[in-house]
């Protein structure tokens, strides 16, 4: 019997049974909790697991060793004990408007209170949550305080500009109050989780002594799987999903990978799968959009529909520098300025290659098929007004064309694609055009390998058919020649021939902007 997948389950105490699915992360936690006082902030995309990392520390400092007697921690020289804890959780304080927000922590501020029998008599926001951790710490000993997205008042009122400073505005008093000598006194262990790292909201101005873990090696697989843990921990399933595709358990991982993997939050050269999508393509046994589709950036497709060249940057930013000083200067006002920040701290970009001490900078690009082919889904949607539908008629038309080895068919209808894409949001760039000829691949499941490394350079696309290869070459207002030859000079087909079955089909392909529109030319020859 196969255990159970959690998904959208991240109470620590519910998930540890024996039929259930865990991935024991707890040997990360040691080492941060085994020192003894912590002050941490640790940033990720929604859906990655940030809520069970809470809810497991709270299990930790509730002394509750039982839990964990199967894990790493219960195993290790960790010794638990119980501490007062205080935890702020804001999916579930009510943050419609500032004014709710400000009387939502005043609950939560009392609700801890009722429960450890503290009377409070200060009526300020901030003033009453000093009173409860110093009262609560000489009651009971130091306190442990965990908040989980912090952010979140802010993120959610993003499309209004006014509300999203005043609920800012209205942290960074609360969160200022942990800077205070006489509360800092009294807390054993803090940590802080949220999708956006916002400047001026205190956290990061204020508290100097809050250790920033989002970029951290030490921290780069807290949450999300490694390559290891899923081979560990998921055999099984993906064992039943490739009996199920009736395909080879090799074939069925790879999918799972190139789809599902790519995350990286380090210069440390490790990815890690997203465990929603994960848990829900094994649980469902098909390939599919989960994480995307399960929270789409609203506010981010409506500012691209007012300003569509930013469109285009977004489908031709693989391989893009990016500085790291920008994480340091997010704020609320440049929200959107800041759009390549925003797409990399909610998990639409990720870094694709470590940090470059020389630059001090990083290239980014989507950590995978899932969320690329997705968000440029969702521009052509929002900005192109290209339905569903419309995606799906051509879909199968381009699987048919591929299917009969017809590179030129295949050709003629993405010509006629992408007279669906408005102008305004085309660039005059041969990354855009690849990156729209991959896209309408993967709409119809197919996932070509991009910028392929060979010995002579890099190869623009391998495209498989029914019985060809094709080795393809990208150019733009060219000539397919000019493209063959350059397959020829580089001899970009040579690591597949000696492995491939198929019949090896160079391929130059073209596109050239005329003043009726794109027309794409192309040329084969067979080796």
């Amino acid at each position: 019997m196969l255990k159970k997948l959690p998904i959208g389950e991240s109470t620590f105490s519910e998930l540890i049974s024996p039929s259930v699915l865990y991935v024991d992360k707890t040997e990360y936690l040691y080492n941060l909790i085994k020192p003894g006082r912590g002050r941490y902030f640790f940033s990720r995309p929604r859906r990655f697991g940030k809520s069970l990392t809470c809810s497991t520390l709270k299990s930790i400092f509730s002394g509750n060793r039982e839990l964990f007697k199967d894990l790493w921690l219960g195993k290790s020289d960790y010794v638990f004990k119980s501490y007062p804890i205080i935890s702020f959780d804001f999916s579930e304080i009510d943050h419609k408007n500032p004014e709710i927000l400000e009387q939502g922590l005043h609950d939560a501020i009392n609700t801890h209170a009722r429960k450890y029998a503290i009377d409070l008599f200060n009526q300020g926001l901030s003033m009453r949550f000093a009173e409860l951790v110093v009262t609560l710490g000489n009651k009971l000993g130091p306190v442990v305080i965990i908040v989980d997205e912090y952010d979140k008042p802010i993120v959610n009122l993003i499309g209004d500009l006014d509300s999203a400073e005043r609920s800012r505005e209205i942290l960074r008093n609360f969160y200022g109050t942990l800077k205070a000598g006489d509360v800092d006194a009294h807390l054993q262990f803090l940590f802080i989780t949220g999708v956006s790292k916002f400047a001026k909201v205190a956290l990061f101005s204020e508290l100097n002594n809050l250790n920033d873990l989002t970029n951290d090696e030490r921290t780069a697989a807290l949450v999300g799987y490694t390559d290891q843990e899923v081979d560990y921990y998921l055999k099984e399933h993906i064992q039943s999903f490739s009996d199920k595709l009736r395909e080879s358990y090799e074939k069925t991982r790879q999918t799972l990978k190139s789809w599902y993997n790519g995350y990286r939050f380090s210069a440390k050269d490790l990815t890690v799968y997203n465990p929603f999508s994960l848990h829900n393509c094994l649980d469902k046994q098909a390939l599919a959009n989960y994480w995307f589709s399960s929270g789409t950036p609203n506010f981010l497709m409506k500012f691209i529909e007012k300003n569509p060249h930013i469109a285009s940057d977004i489908e031709t930013i693989e391989g893009s520098f990016y500085a790291a000083s920008n994480l340091e200067s997010f704020t609320v006002d440049t929200y959107y300025q800041n759009y390549r920040t925003l797409l990399l701290q909610t998990g639409y970009l990720t870094f694709i290659s470590g940090y470059d001490i020389y630059s001090r900078g990083y290239t980014i690009g989507y950590p995978n098929e899932e969320v690329r082919y997705s968000i440029t889904e969702q521009i052509m949607e929002f900005v192109g007004g290209i339905t569903p539908d419309q995606f799906g008629e051509f879909g199968s038309k381009f699987r048919k064309a591929l299917a009969a080895d017809d590179l030129g068919l295949f050709c003629k209808h993405l010509q006629d694609f992408i007279k669906l894409v408005p102008h305004n949001i085309r660039v005059n760039r041969e990354k855009f055009y690849q990156q729209i000829f991959f896209m309408v691949c993967v709409l119809f499941g197919r996932r070509p390998p991009t910028e392929v490394a060979t010995e002579e350079g890099f190869m623009d696309l391998l495209l498989e058919g029914t019985k060809c290869t094709f080795v393809t070459e990208f150019k733009r207002n060219s000539t397919p020649d000019v493209a063959l030859k350059q397959i020829e000079k580089k001899r970009y087909w040579e690591p597949f021939k000696i492995l491939e079955t198929k019949s090896i089909v160079l391929a130059g392909v073209t596109f050239n902007e005329t003043d009726k529109g794109v027309v794409i030319k192309w040329k084969t020859k067979e080796l």
